[in-house]
Order: structure tokens, then sequence, then C-alpha cells
């Protein structure tokens, strides 16, 4: 808090200079902490160019993890990350309205249950729609492997998940939530 006791800071909030300065600082640090360039900040502060460098230079300095340049996998990256919740999205959305309510979103799939398969079909031709919307027609598959029927229950196979469910199913059974298997 740069020297002041945790009194001196409350009372100085309360101040309407305070509260503006407050915000105000809010902001470039936010700014700051997102890639604002010198020029913005010096703008930002009222300041000259060379005390908006050195407060970005200092910031460097004293979070120095915040302060890297991006991998450029990452960077690469964001358009499909993007493009993908994007297309989430509009199919939620669109499955909403057609009547097509999901249980849960999960990562890029989306779980709901549906009574025959004229509606799963539905489903997926809104998924598709979505994904062509977003992509500008291109053609992007639904993936239908993990269609559950008749009451079946997704399994991840992978050794740590069926650990995870195992402990899972074996508490609920310890409270009395479920029956005893014997």
């Amino acid at each position: 808090m740069c020297g002041l006791t945790s009194l001196d800071a409350k009372s100085w909030k309360a101040t309407p200079e305070g509260k503006s300065q407050r915000q105000r600082m809010k902001a470039l640090q936010l700014g700051i902490g997102y890639g604002m360039g010198v020029r913005s900040l010096s703008r930002g502060l009222g300041r000259h160019p060379m005390i908006g460098s050195e407060v970005i230079i200092r910031h460097q300095q004293r979070c120095p993890s915040f302060s890297h340049s991006p991998n450029k996998r990452t960077l690469y990256n964001f358009p499909m990350q993007s493009g993908g919740s994007e297309m989430l999205r509009l199919a939620a959305n669109r499955l909403c309205d057609a009547g097509l309510v999901s249980s849960m979103l999960v990562h890029d799939g989306i779980l709901f249950e549906l009574d025959n398969e004229e509606q799963v079909a539905h489903a997926i031709e809104i998924m598709r729609g979505a994904a062509r919307d977003v992509c500008g027609g291109f053609e992007i598959d639904v993936d239908e492997d993990q269609k559950l029927i008749g009451g079946a229950r997704y399994r991840d196979k992978r050794p740590v998940a069926e650990s995870m469910w195992n402990t899972v199913m074996a508490t609920l059974q310890a409270i009395g939530a479920l029956p005893k298997v014997g």
C-alpha cells in the first residue's frame, strides 16, 4: 500500500478525490496488465511519456510473471479457442430456442437429455449450423460418438477419472445417499 496504514487507505478511498484517483489507477493497472503502451498510460496519468515509461518498467521489474512476452503458440491458438467458444455459445442459444435445453456445457461439448432420435438429429443440425455460421460456411463435424441411450452414463476412460468416480460413488454410499453395493 505504498506506506499507508489500512486506516489511512480506507479514509483516502472515502474522499471524492480518492475515489476518482482510485478508479483511474484501477483502469491504468488493468491496462498495464493487458499491455497498455507508454502513450496511453501517459495520457491516462496526465504525465509526460517518460513518466509512463518508468511506470511500465517498474511494473515489469516488480511483476515479472505478468511482463513476459507471450508464447507465439498461445497467440496462434486464440482464434481457434475463441471460435470454438462462439460456436458453443451460438449452438446453446439456438438449441434453447428450439426447445432442446441443454443440461450443461462441457468444455467443447453439450450434454442434454432428449426423448427420441428425431430430437437428436435436430440438435446435431443446429450445432452444425452454428459452426457453419461462425466459420463462414465451412463445415465442422459434430461428434456423435458419445451418444448415450437408455440411461447409460458417460464414463471417462482415464485411470485418474475412474479413481475419482469410484471415490465419489463410495462417498455417496458412505453417507447414505446411495445404497451400498454388496
